[in-house]
């Protein structure tokens, strides 16, 4: 391997590409909105909440609610569309993206998760098909 760098248990190339990856599971917290671009390309928006307990040296633990905003396109969007329901615990795949809008001549900064992969957690009743 051309730049390869090696030794006894050791292959080092060249770093060349950064990561942008989230794993997120969670439940949904309001049904998909789904949507057509102009070009009638499906795409979903929810929201996802993950929940983590906070506290430390002997303080009691309590629990915290951090909520994600997701983007699903094509597929994906149809899938949410076809069977993610509020209250639904998923396992989510994607990138952050960052943006921010302005409201009242104040900056809000806002995070989304553009999913890539998506699978359902919750179980389906025997029988039950896509909405």
């Amino acid at each position: 391997m051309e730049g390869a760098i090696s030794g006894p248990g050791l292959w080092r190339t060249p770093m060349s590409r950064s990561v942008n990856k989230i794993i997120l599971v969670g439940n949904v917290g309001q049904d998909p909105d789904i949507q057509e671009t102009g070009s009638g390309t499906k795409v979903a928006h929810l929201s996802l909440a993950t929940n983590r307990r906070t506290g430390t040296n002997g303080d009691e633990p309590q629990e915290r609610t951090d909520w994600h905003r997701l983007t699903l396109w094509n597929r994906l969007a149809q899938f949410a569309q076809d069977y993610v329901s509020k209250g639904d615990r998923i396992y989510v795949e994607g990138r952050l993206e960052y943006d921010s809008y302005e409201r009242d001549g104040v900056t809000i900064p806002t995070a989304d998760v553009t999913v890539r992969e998506l699978v359902l957690l919750s179980p389906r009743p025997a029988g039950e098909v896509a909405k």
